[in-house]
């Protein structure tokens, strides 16, 4: 791992990124942080073993918690910015958007707990716009980069995708935490920062971060492109579990680097 300073992360993987970044907080004498930048090289790098230990962290801090209270899984939290299984099931960026928008509905995704106000890929693929129509903006970001890529000279940064919706956001503490992704080609690789103005890293931050990688991987394999790095400007971040938790379940990687 490298750990420019307490607020500045550089790592090989999304599970090393990850375990710095619960490194850098619990060290931290409140355990939070302002301007937290986590910059992984290998965006489609993952430990599994790390994935489980940030699940059982999960259930952990569920225990003597009511049901309704109960903090979501991985799975849930990756699902909600790149839905694995639908994509699996609809390469081509049309259709996975036309698919999920059929079942973004109060009856569907919308009904489920949290998602009331929305989930972040359904305002990247039905954003919604003030005429009331609703943009597919992941088919526009691939149609970008397949024109782009298509000529002598791929222009690196014309490919930006909105979450935040200014008429629709009007909670100062709720949906969206994440507002905003850039994407930029480089080199014929395909890059993504995505700027948070919350994290939590154990009821979000690990989904979160599979989420993101997975979504910039379909699009750069959408694109015909390498997948890149991929940045994440946290505007303030939160160690949200108990730290005997943190030590138990994550100590033995955190202190001795194993993963770096």
């Amino acid at each position: 791992m490298t750990i420019i300073d307490e607020r500045y992360i550089v790592a090989s993987s999304l599970s090393v990124a990850w375990l710095d970044a619960v490194t850098a907080l619990n060290a931290q004498p409140k355990r939070k942080a302002v301007h937290l930048l986590v910059r992984i090289l290998d965006a489609a790098a993952e430990d599994l073993a790390v994935r489980e230990l940030a699940q059982q962290l999960i259930e952990r801090s569920n225990v003597g918690l009511p049901d309704t209270k109960h903090l979501p899984d991985i799975e849930t939290t990756r699902n909600t910015i790149f839905p694995a299984s639908f994509a699996r099931r609809n390469p081509e960026p049309e259709d996975l958007a036309a698919y999920y928008r059929e079942r973004y509905t109060k009856d569907g995704l919308l009904g489920f707990k949290g998602n009331e106000r929305g989930t972040y890929f359904g305002r990247i693929v039905a954003y919604p716009r003030h005429d009331g129509s609703c943009g597919d903006q992941l088919s526009d970001t691939v149609r970008k980069l397949r024109d782009e890529m298509s000529g002598r000279a791929p222009k690196s940064s014309r490919y930006e995708i909105s979450i935040y919706n200014e008429a629709r956001d009007t909670s100062p503490m709720s949906f969206p935490c994440l507002a905003h992704l850039s994407v930029h080609l480089h080199e014929q690789r395909l890059h993504m920062q995505a700027i948070y103005r919350n994290e939590l890293l154990v009821a979000r931050g690990y989904g979160n971060f599979l989420g993101l990688a997975e979504l910039q991987r379909y699009i750069a394999t959408a694109a015909g492109v390498t997948t890149g790095e991929l940045l994440m400007t946290i505007g303030h971040a939160e160690l949200d579990a108990r730290k005997r938790d943190v030590q138990d379940l994550l100590g033995p990687l955190t202190d001795h680097n194993e993963l770096a």
